[in-house]
């Protein structure tokens, strides 16, 4: 089932990536070549790569593929002591994660009632992103430590 939400997870992303190029496409031709500019496309592409930035985040994060510096967890010599830092260290992710699932939705729901200008959207809408990414990636991080490390 995990599997499942990731691969639609990536194929969203995808399709966000797809559509924005097309919009931005679609947004120069009719500003430059036919001299209406569109009122609704900035507002499109902009709230599509915050979704992509903060969901992109988590499926980053499910494939191992976020920065981290393990040289210093590495040269622990302890194999216990070495598994000790590594599940503090994702407890600290996870708390972070859960702040960021917490205020996330203090700002949509602050925001939720007011319209974008173009779309006339929930502005809430953009700020859903980030709540959504914290909330895929502690369910990574969540699962990373149930399974003890093993990937």
């Amino acid at each position: 089932m995990f599997g499942a939400l990731l691969r639609a997870v990536d194929f969203l992303i995808a399709a966000a990536v797809v559509l924005t190029c097309i919009e931005v496409l679609v947004e120069v031709a009719f500003r430059y070549l036919f001299h209406l500019p569109l009122p609704w496309g900035a507002e499109l592409s902009q709230t599509l790569l915050v979704w992509v930035t903060f969901v992109g985040a988590a499926s980053a994060l499910a494939r191992g593929e976020h920065m981290a510096i393990g040289l210093a967890v590495q040269r622990i010599p302890s194999p216990r002591l070495r598994e000790i830092v590594r599940v503090t260290g994702r407890l600290a992710v996870l708390g972070f994660l859960g702040l960021g699932v917490w205020a996330g939705v203090l700002v949509t729901r602050r925001t939720w009632a007011l319209q974008t200008t173009a779309l006339q959207i929930p502005a809430g809408v953009l700020y859903l992103a980030f709540p959504v990414g914290c909330l895929l990636m502690s369910l990574i991080v969540l699962r990373e430590l149930s399974r003890g490390g093993k990937e």
